[in-house]
C-alpha cells in the first residue's frame, strides 16, 4: 500500500482544523473544522477527524500537529513539580518567580570555557535524595555552559542515575549567550514536559480509535517540524507553533498558485490575529527570541505580532462612546442561539423592556463550561453558579433568580469567569457578519435581535456600527502590520502623537471635504488566513495601499502548514584563539587544537555528525547539510591582524519519514 497521504491538525484557541493532503501530488483531499475543547484537546481532535474522509485514513503515512498548548500554558502560569539546578548562578540571574523551585549550586565556567569553580556535586546528591520521587521533571543550567557544557552534563547524568524523570540541560535548548534567558527557557521547558507528554498520550489514543498508524510530528515556533520523541524533551520549542503553522500554510498555498514569495501574512482566528512577513519565500525570524506573555526566551521562532482581535472578540462601547473590539474572546450570540433556542425568547423580552434597564450588558449571557469547586469559590460566586449550570442566562434573568443586585451578580460572574468556570456570550464581529450576510453558519435571527438592541441602546445605526467596526479592526491590524514592517526602532506607533493623528486619518473613511489626506503604500500584498479573512482584510489592505488575497483553503491553512513543512535542525561551533592554539566550543564539549585549519576540519566533521544525528532524531530522511562560516578579525596598533573568533553553523534540512509497511512493527 502507498502511504502518501498526510494528516495535518491545528488546535487553535477557538477551532480545531484538520486536512488530508496528498503529499506527492500536493493536493488537498479533505478538510474539516470543529470546536476546540480546552478541557480535553483530544475530544476536539476526535471530533474533527470524524468529519474527514475516513476512507483515506488507511493511506495516512504522516501526522503533524500544531498547537497553542505550550503558549497558553506559559501565559496562564500553569506549573508542575519541577526542580532546577542552576550552576554558578547568583539570585539576580534568574526570574524571582522560580525561587521556590531553584537550587543554586557552586560551579560554572568563564566566557573562555574555563572552570570558574568546582562543581558541588555533593549538594546535588543531597537535594536529589530529599526530593526523590516528588518531581515531574528537572532542569539543569550552568553559567557559560554554551562555552563548556561539562558541569551540565555531569549533573544530568547524576539525575538520570537517581531518578527516571526527564531532565534537559540549558545548552541542549540554546547556544546563545544570555544567562538569564537561558535559565528562564530551561525552567519553562521543564514545566512543559509533563504537559506535552499528556497531550501526546491522549492524541495517540485518538489515533488508535481511528486506526491511524503513522509517525507523529509537531510544528516548532520557527515553522519547521520535529518528531514527537524529540519534542518530548524540548516542548518549549513549540511555543508559537500555531501561528508558525499559519505562515507555512500561507507559503504553501502561494507556491501552489504561483504567487510572489514576498507577502504579509495575516491570520484572523476567533481569538487572535497573528501577523508575520514572508520574504523571498522564507518567514522572518525574531532575532531576540520568542516572547510569550511576560517571559523572554531564546527559542528560535518566527517574528509574529499577535493582537487580541478575532471573529469572536467582544464588541463594546467605552465611556467616551467609542466602539471597542476585543481583546476578550466571548461566545458569539449567533452560536449561542444556534445551540440554545431559548436565547431568542430572552432577547425578544429584553428588546421590549431595554429602555427601563439601568445597566449596559443587556445582550450578554453567561453559561457554565466546566465544573466549579465549591470550596474555592466566594459565597457570592457559589450562590450564582447553580443558576448558570444549564441554559445560558442574561443579567436580567440572574438578577431575578438570585435576588441580588446587578453589581453583585456581575461581581460573582467576574470571579467565575476568571476561574474559567463560566463563559460570557455577547455581540461579536461574527454576529455582525451574520446580519449583513457575509457569513452564515449559525442563527442569524439571534444575531439580528442582539444587534438591534445594541444599536438602539447606544443610539447608532446598523450601517454606522459596521463602519465603526471596520475602522476599529482596520486600525488595530494596520498598526501591527506597520510595526512589523518598519525598522525595529519604531516599536510603538501608538505612543507618538503625530503617529496617532496619521493613523486615525489612514484607517477611517475619508471625506471629500478634508483638506489633508494621509496614505500608506505597502510594497507587498496581504495574504489572508483564517475563516473571517475574506470579510475583514480587503478593507485594511485598501487603506494600506495594497491588495488582499484570500486563498481558497484559507480557513484551514494552519492545518495545511502543519503537514507540509520540512524538518530543519541547526548546530554550531565556535573556534577562539587560546594561548598558542585554538579552542573549539561545541554542544558536546570543548577541545584544544594547535592549528586553526585542524580545528576547522575537526569542527566541520563534528558538525556534520551532530546535525545528521539531530535530524534523524527529529524524524528526517534524505538530510541535506549546508554550512556557513563567519570569521571576525581585528587589526592591532602594531599592524598585526589577529582572529577573534570563527563561527561555523550547520543547517540540516529534510522531509519527514513516512510510515511504510516495511517500517511498521506490530
Amino acid at each position: 500500500m502507498t502511504f502518501s497521504v498526510g494528516l495535518g491538525i491545528d488546535v487553535g484557541g477557538t477551532n480545531t482544523d484538520a486536512v488530508l493532503v496528498d503529499l506527492k501530488e500536493k493536493k488537498v483531499l479533505s478538510f474539516a473544522k470543529a470546536s476546540t475543547t480546552k478541557d480535553d484537546l483530544a475530544r476536539g481532535i476526535s471530533d474533527v477527524l470524524n468529519r474527514l474522509d475516513r476512507l483515506l485514513f488507511p493511506k495516512v503515512g504522516l501526522v503533524s500537529l500544531s498547537t497553542t498548548l505550550a503558549t497558553n500554558s506559559i501565559v496562564e502560569g500553569r506549573r508542575r513539580r519541577v526542580r532546577g539546578f542552576l550552576i554558578g548562578y547568583t539570585p539576580d540571574l534568574y526570574p524571582p518567580a522560580f525561587k521556590d523551585e531553584v537550587v543554586l549550586v557552586s560551579g560554572g565556567h568563564t566566557v573562555h570555557g574555563d572552570e570558574k569553580e568546582p562543581l558541588d556535586i555533593e549538594k546535588i546528591k543531597q537535594v536529589l535524595e530529599q526530593i526523590k520521587g516528588e518531581m515531574d521533571a528537572y532542569a539543569v543550567c550552568g553559567y557559560f555552559s554554551v562555552r563548556n557544557p561539562d558541569h551540565e552534563l555531569r549533573v544530568k547524568r547524576l539525575i538520570q542515575e537517581t531518578t527516571e524523570k526527564p531532565v534537559v540541560c540549558g545548552h541542549e535548548i540554546s547556544l546563545q549567550l544570555d544567562a538569564v534567558k537561558r535559565a528562564t527557557t530551561t525552567l519553562l521547558n521543564a514545566h512543559l514536559i509533563p504537559i506535552i507528554w499528556e497531550l501526546f498520550d491522549s492524541v495517540k489514543r485518538v489515533f488508535i480509535e481511528q486506526e491511524i498508524v503513522a509517525p507523529l510530528m509537531i510544528v516548532k515556533g520557527d515553522g519547521s517540524l520535529v518528531s514527537e520523541s524529540a519534542i518530548r524533551e524540548r516542548p518549549i520549542e513549540t511555543i508559537l507553533s500555531g501561528p508558525a503553522a499559519s505562515v507555512i500554510g500561507a507559503k504553501y498555498l502561494l507556491e501552489l498558485s504561483g504567487e510572489t514569495q514576498n507577502a504579509v501574512i495575516v491570520d484572523i482566528g476567533g481569538t487572535t490575529t497573528d501577523i508575520a512577513q514572508l520574504k523571498e519565500g522564507t518567514p522572518r525570524l525574531n532575532p531576540e527570541g520568542a516572547k510569550v506573555g511576560d517571559w523572554k526566551t531564546n527559542v528560535v521562532a518566527i517574528d509574529i505580532r499577535t493582537i487580541g482581535l478575532g471573529g469572536d472578540s467582544q464588541i463594546s462601547v467605552d465611556t467616551r462612546g467609542a466602539l471597542q473590539v476585543g481583546p476578550r474572546r466571548i461566545i458569539p450570540l449567533s452560536y449561542l442561539g444556534y445551540t440554545h433556542s431559548k436565547v431568542n425568547d430572552e432577547l425578544m423580552r429584553l428588546s421590549e423592556i431595554q429602555g427601563s434597564l439601568p445597566y449596559g450588558s443587556v445582550t450578554d449571557f453567561w453559561i457554565q463550561i466546566k465544573p466549579g469547586v465549591g470550596n474555592s469559590l466566594s459565597p457570592l460566586a457559589r450562590d450564582i453558579l447553580p443558576y448558570v449550570s444549564g441554559e445560558p442566562l442574561s443579567l436580567l434573568q440572574l438578577v431575578g433568580l438570585t435576588g441580588r443586585t446587578p453589581s453583585e451578580v456581575l461581581q460573582g460572574i467576574s470571579t467565575l469567569q476568571n476561574l474559567g468556570i463560566i463563559q460570557q456570550s455577547g455581540l461579536t464581529p461574527t454576529d455582525v457578519l451574520h446580519v449583513i450576510g457575509t457569513f452564515q453558519a449559525w442563527d442569524r435571527e439571534t444575531a439580528e435581535l442582539a444587534l438591534r438592541i445594541f444599536c438602539k441602546r447606544h443610539s447608532i445605526g446598523i450601517s454606522h456600527l459596521y463602519q465603526k467596526l471596520e475602522e476599529a479592526m482596520d486600525r488595530q491590524m494596520g498598526v501591527r502590520i506597520l510595526e512589523l514592517l518598519l525598522p525595529h526602532s519604531v516599536s510603538k506607533l501608538d505612543d507618538c502623537e503625530f503617529c496617532n493623528l496619521f493613523l486615525d486619518h489612514t484607517f477611517r473613511r475619508t471625506s471629500d471635504h478634508e483638506a489633508v489626506r494621509f496614505g500608506v503604500s505597502l510594497r507587498d500584498r496581504i495574504i489572508g488566513i483564517g475563516a473571517p479573512a475574506h470579510a475583514f482584510l480587503p478593507s485594511v489592505a485598501e487603506k494600506l495601499g495594497t491588495q488582499a488575497i484570500v486563498p481558497f483553503y484559507a480557513g484551514v491553512a494552519n492545518a495545511i502548514g502543519a503537514i507540509t513543512s520540512a524538518i530543519l535542525v541547526q548546530e554550531e561551533i565556535l573556534i577562539k584563539p587560546f594561548q598558542v592554539g585554538f579552542r573549539l566550543h561545541s554542544s558536546v564539549g570543548m577541545t584544544f587544537f594547535t592549528e586553526l585549519a585542524e580545528a576547522t576540519d575537526h569542527g566541520k566533521k563534528l558538525l556534520v555528525d551532530l546535525t545528521l544525528q539531530k535530524a534523524k532524531k527529529s524524524g528526517a530522511s534524505d538530510v541535506e547539510v549546508v554550512m556557513d562560516e563567519k570569521e571576525i578579525w581585528v587589526t592591532l596598533e602594531t599592524g598585526a591582524v589577529i582572529l577573534i573568533e570563527k563561527k561555523i553553523t550547520a543547517r540540516g534540512m529534510g522531509n519527514p519519514r513516512l510510515y511504510s509497511d516495511e517500517s511498521h512493527t506490530p
